[in-house]
Formats: C-alpha cells, sequence, structure tokens
C-alpha cells in the first residue's frame, strides 16, 4: 500500500466575533498548505459581554455554521480536527448547556480553551512569523501585545526567554459592552477611558520600567482595521512602522467622539465602536515602555492552532524551542519570589532522570515531564512569604498565576505536586487543599513521588550530587549518586521520603553514595 504523503486537518476556531475554519493538508512543519479558508461573523462577544448569557437563537446559528463546515470538511477527506472556542464561550454562564446543544446538533466536540492557553496558542503564531522575518529578541527585547475581544495579553522576550508575561481581563468588545451609549458619546469619553487604561496598566508599567525594548509587538481583532484608517495596504503579514508615525496617527484620533469618528473617516457606527476603544488602548501600550519600532502581524488564534497541531503530530524540533521558553518564563516566576536558582536547577535534573527511566513503564509522556519541571522549578516559592508553610504558600502562588500555554488543569497538577513534594496524600486532617478529583490523583502522586526523591538528594541545598545512574532491577529504583562530599542528610532524607514512591510504583527507593574523582 502506498503511503500518504500528507494529512488532511481542519481547525476551527469559535471567537467572539467569528466562527473560523481552515482545511490544510500537512507533512511537516515546513510543508503543508491551506485548501480551504471559511469565516462568518457572529455577535457571541456582545451577548456575553453584556448579558452573561449567550442566547440559544445565537447557538442555533454557529451550529449551522458549524454543520456547513462539518460538510466541507467531509467532502476535502478531513482526517483530524480540532474545534476550540475562547473567551465569549469560556464567560458565558451557560456554557454547559451551550456546548451539549452543540455536540447534539453537529457531532462536534468544543475545546474550551482558558487566558493562559488562548494567549499563548495566538503567542506560537507571532513567534514564527517574526523567526521568518528575522526579527529576534537578541539583546533589546521584543514587547509582544495581543488585543482580543475580550482579553489582553502582554508578554516580553529577551535573548529568546519570557521574561515577564500578564494576561489581563481588557479586550475591545468587552470595553464597549462596560460603556453605555451616552456615555460612549460624551467629550469627556476619551478623557475617562484613558484614564481607566492607565490605572489598570500600572503593574505592567513598573514590571518593565528598567528594560529595554526595541520591537513593541501589536496583534488583535482590530489591526487591520487600523492600518487601513493609515492608508497602509493589509496585504502584508508583518508591518514595521516607525513609533513617531503610531503616535501621531493616535493623537489625531484622540481628538475625535465617537460622532465626529464616524464623520472623519467614513465608518459604520459599529466599527467605529470598535476603533475607538483600541486607539486608546494602542496609546497607552506605547506609553509603557519607549520602543524604536512598531511591528503589526496579521496572526489570527487559527494559525496558532494549526502549528500547534502540526509541530506536536510530527514531534518538530520546534517543540524544544517552545518549551524552553516556557520553562524560561518558569524561572521568572520564581525570580519573582526570591526562589534558590541553584537548588531548584539540582533538583529539576534528578527529578528529569528518575522521571526519564520510569515514564515509558508508568503511562508518562511529554506532557507529564513539563509538568514536572514547571513544579520542580516553583515546588519552593512559597519561602518567599512564609518558611514554616511555605508548601502551601507554594501552592497559592501557582493556583493565582497565570502562566501561558498550560491549562488550568495543567496548573493545577504543578500546584498540587509542589505542596505534595512536602506533604502526606490523603490526610484526613489537611485542609490547606481542596481534595483532588479521582482523574488526578494518578499523575500528581507519581509526580511528586519523584519530586520527593529529587528535593531529599539536595536536602542540604548544596548541590553535593554530582552526577547520578538512575537503575530499575528487582523490584528497586537504585539511584547511584557521584559526590566528593559526605551524603549522610540526603541519604536519611532520601529514606524518610521513599513511602509515597514505592507505594505509587511499587518499587523500593535506594540511594547509594559513588566515590567522585
Amino acid at each position: 500500500m502506498k503511503h500518504r504523503a500528507y494529512t488532511t486537518f481542519a481547525a476551527i476556531h469559535l471567537g467572539s466575533e467569528m466562527v473560523s475554519m481552515q482545511i490544510f493538508e500537512y507533512h511537516s512543519i515546513d510543508r503543508y498548505k491551506i485548501i480551504e479558508s471559511c469565516d462568518h461573523r457572529i455577535t457571541l462577544g456582545e451577548e456575553t459581554f453584556k448579558n452573561k448569557t449567550v442566547s440559544f437563537s445565537l447557538v442555533n446559528e454557529i451550529c449551522d455554521i458549524l454543520l456547513g463546515f462539518k460538510n466541507l470538511m467531509r467532502e476535502y477527506g478531513v482526517e483530524e480536527y480540532k474545534l476550540q472556542a475562547t473567551t465569549a464561550m469560556r464567560e458565558a454562564k451557560n456554557q454547559v448547556f451551550l456546548l451539549d446543544q452543540i455536540y447534539s446538533k453537529t457531532g462536534l466536540k468544543v475545546d474550551v480553551v482558558d487566558m493562559p492557553r488562548e494567549i499563548y496558542t495566538k503567542y506560537v503564531a507571532i513567534r514564527n512569523t517574526l523567526k521568518e522575518a528575522k526579527i529576534t529578541s537578541d539583546r533589546e527585547g521584543l514587547l509582544m501585545m495581543d488585543i482580543s475581544s475580550g482579553g489582553l495579553g502582554i508578554t516580553f522576550v529577551q535573548d529568546e526567554q519570557i521574561k515577564y508575561q500578564e494576561n489581563f481581563h481588557i479586550g475591545i468588545i468587552r470595553i464597549k459592552e462596560s460603556f453605555e451609549r451616552n456615555k460612549r458619546e460624551s467629550l469627556n469619553f476619551n478623557r475617562a477611558l484613558t484614564e481607566f487604561l492607565a490605572s489598570t496598566m500600572g503593574p505592567v508599567r513598573q514590571a518593565l520600567k528598567h528594560e529595554s525594548v526595541r520591537y513593541l509587538v501589536l496583534s488583535g481583532t482590530e489591526t487591520e482595521l487600523i492600518l487601513k484608517m493609515m492608508g497602509l495596504t493589509t496585504k502584508e503579514k508583518v508591518y514595521r512602522i516607525k513609533t513617531e508615525r503610531f503616535r501621531d496617527f493616535f493623537y489625531d484620533m484622540r481628538q475625535l467622539n465617537l460622532p465626529q469618528l464616524i464623520k472623519v473617516y467614513d465608518i459604520p457606527e459599529n466599527v467605529a465602536e470598535l476603533v475607538l476603544p483600541t486607539v486608546l488602548l494602542y496609546e497607552q501600550l506605547l506609553n509603557l515602555v519607549t520602543a524604536q519600532e512598531i511591528i503589526i502581524t496579521s496572526d489570527r488564534f487559527i494559525d496558532g492552532m494549526q502549528l500547534l497541531h502540526i509541530a506536536t503530530k510530527t514531534k518538530d524540533s520546534i517543540c524544544q524551542f517552545w518549551e524552553q521558553e516556557l520553562i524560561s518564563l518558569f524561572h521568572c516566576i520564581g525570580k519573582r519570589y526570591s526562589y534558590d536558582e541553584q537548588h531548584v536547577r539540582q533538583v529539576e535534573r534528578l527529578a528529569l532522570l528518575m522521571f526519564d527511566k520510569l515514564a515509558k513503564n508508568y503511562g508518562m509522556g511529554e506532557k507529564e515531564r513539563l509538568l514536572l519541571r514547571g513544579a520542580a522549578i516553583l515546588h519552593d516559592i512559597g519561602k518567599y512569604i512564609c518558611m514554616r508553610s511555605h508548601s502551601a504558600y507554594s501552592y497559592q502562588l501557582l493556583m493565582d498565576t497565570d502562566i501561558i500555554g498550560f491549562s488550568d488543569r495543567d496548573k493545577k497538577i504543578m500546584a498540587l505536586v509542589a505542596y505534595y513534594h512536602a506533604n502526606r496524600i490523603f490526610d484526613d486532617g489537611q485542609t490547606t487543599v481542596k481534595p483532588m478529583s479521582k482523574d488526578l490523583i494518578p499523575v500528581v502522586a507519581k509526580l511528586a513521588a519523584i519530586l520527593r526523591m529529587a528535593d531529599a538528594m539536595d536536602r542540604s541545598y548544596l548541590q553535593k550530587v554530582k552526577t547520578c545512574v538512575v537503575t530499575l532491577k528487582d523490584g528497586q529504583m537504585l539511584v547511584s549518586a557521584t559526590s566528593k562530599q559526605d551524603l549522610t542528610l540526603e541519604e536519611w532524607t532520601f529514606a524518610s521520603k521513599s513511602n509515597l514512591f514505592e507505594e505509587v510504583y511499587g518499587l523500593k527507593a535506594v540511594l547509594e553514595r559513588v566515590e567522585g574523582r
């Protein structure tokens, strides 16, 4: 039988303003082509942000669109698909009923993406576009700002590392729906909205005040409209604009209220209502840093969907690049809470040595490995608040931090692993964290057991173990550690912490010292 060179995949995005689908054939991250593209405008965001619920008349409209997409998928012989929904569906109070209706009427399952994953999906597409355009973060950083209908993601990258990341529930439609019509038409609306945005951006300004930024990278739902109003063509994938030109345009725009905006630029009222908050938000973003150049990309969420799918399916090496950027964000968070970098790097290294030996036989893969790395790097950040109850605070800090690329479930696993590396699982008297759902227990227990062993091997915080070899044989995990120093404290701690490991893996954990050269 002849081997098929290409796989057909459909990416469907149920957004706040649009339902979009792209069907493409792929062989690798460098060999794929879009063979069909569809966009249907909807008012999902307006309904959700205003009423907190979505009417079933709109759900029926969405189902009709999706059924049309499904017919196209059948015609093109689509083998794989992903249907992801973002802000509006995520925030709808009647989400459960909506998803059930969509599945009942179309047979399509919707993956509702939380904000950190939404921002990251778009981030991947933008980073790929910047690399193709040879725009890098070497030495001088780039500040990426993605504005969607309901959210804003701000990511600072320097030397190919994520140095800062924050997400805000500020989006164009959300801002519009937050102010009544009479307020939006007021002569004082621009000033009031500017003050509102400035106060919201305060923490970002403080965090980035000492950073050097060469490029300000803007992307979002209304960027195409802004480019048209500036007299620029919208056919390019990357636009490079001098900061002064952007500021001049914003200054002119800021002098206009809603009726004047409609008249001067000859645009419909519903469009003008989105342009005004977009311009004022962009102006606030420009005030955060002094950037030499503005970069605008045309990347959409659906572009990130396809890149992540292809790279994951084909196990492309770019996945390692993306993973290292995520790991750099973990270290950025750790530094924020004055973590002991040498200790966590040692714990991470030792934990991965054990994980790699155990993974295949115990149903763990790359995703679990990444979650273990995150938990290892951040397991002690609670010491920033309280030494005595540090694991509880590590749990809480992790739960309260947005981490792009990770779902709420992923974050929950890392927080629980950080907590249980120092606490007993199933302790009836334990009230710091809520009981785990049954589906989380196996993965949390496996990763926490490994983290306990790795942490025990650096109990002195002196990184005594230089190298080690992990061997599985005769019902035990033997860790042969090379060190020139005395490991008595580490050996005692390792033995006292081994109960969970032995219960979870059915292996006796043994640490032995090997004389270092």
